[in-house]
């Protein structure tokens, strides 16, 4: 199973995306694709108030190639073994 890497352009960071992710540092996730990487990290990173009924919400950053850059990877941090479905983060906002 593929790791890949997502990490936020840091050029970008001010786009109002970010305003809602608690988390705004790299991170590495398990997944088949790059999509599923990028939804297990949208799903993850989702900030409390998006699930309050009523609430609107800006598009997750993880899911926008313009915000957040993905590579399929070969290694974790400290060479950790990453199970499938786990996201695995930098440091927090």
């Amino acid at each position: 199973m593929p790791i890949f890497h997502l990490s936020p352009v840091i050029t970008e960071l001010r786009d109002p995306a970010w305003g809602e992710s608690p988390v705004r540092d790299e991170c590495w996730v398990n997944a088949n694709d790059e999509a599923e990487a990028r939804g297990m990290a949208s799903a993850r990173f989702q900030d409390a108030r998006s699930t309050v009924p009523g609430h609107v919400s800006a598009p997750s950053p993880w899911r926008d190639g313009r915000l957040v850059a993905a590579t399929q990877s070969e290694e974790t941090p400290d060479g950790m073994t990453i199970p499938y479905g786990t996201v695995v983060a930098g440091r927090q906002a």
